[in-house]
């Protein structure tokens, strides 16, 4: 009797086995109707350098040297100027744009091109034009940018110019 327990027992199980009810709506989608995620576009990326250029800018020209350092740039934001050593930190960078109010009051930023270049990551050129405090134009030149994404907001990961046309 128990091996016919043991026979009913796996009949039954095999039976079971064979009424499983599929769920059509839980069914897996195919590959060819999932779309990978959209990568940033050029046009994407510049209008978010703009807005932190204008932020740049405004920070700037109120002299907000300081605050410009810690929010435009990353924790080891380093920037390149031309004759001088490489300032690397909010510290030194705040430093640096508080010393260049001394003759500097505000300055025009255009954006040339913005480039996505990885996840990220924005590569900038941009035309610098600098004016005195009583808006005099006194200088200009070349920048490149790399912009990094640093806790949900962009930063300025590394910032080099040059002094001179723009052409």
């Amino acid at each position: 009797m128990t091996i016919f327990k043991l026979g009913l027992l796996g009949a039954a199980a095999m039976t079971l086995a064979g009424c499983v009810v599929v769920d059509e709506r839980a069914a897996s989608v195919p590959v060819a109707d999932v779309s990978p995620p959209t990568a940033m576009m050029a046009e994407e990326a510049r209008a978010i350098v703009e807005v932190r250029n204008d932020d740049f800018e405004r920070l700037f020209a109120a002299g907000e040297t300081m605050e410009l350092a810690s929010d435009l740039y990353t924790i080891d934001g380093r920037i390149v100027p031309p004759d001088a050593p490489d300032q690397v930190g909010a510290e030194a960078i705040g430093a640096y744009w508080t010393a260049a109010r001394a003759a500097v009051g505000s300055v025009d930023l255009q954006t040339v091109e913005a480039v996505p270049v990885g996840e990220g990551h924005i590569a900038e050129r941009t035309h610098v034009t600098l004016f005195a405090p009583d808006g005099t134009t006194i200088g200009g030149g070349k920048a490149v940018i790399l912009w990094t994404l640093e806790d949900g907001v962009w930063k300025m990961q590394w910032d080099s110019w040059n002094d001179g046309p723009v052409d």
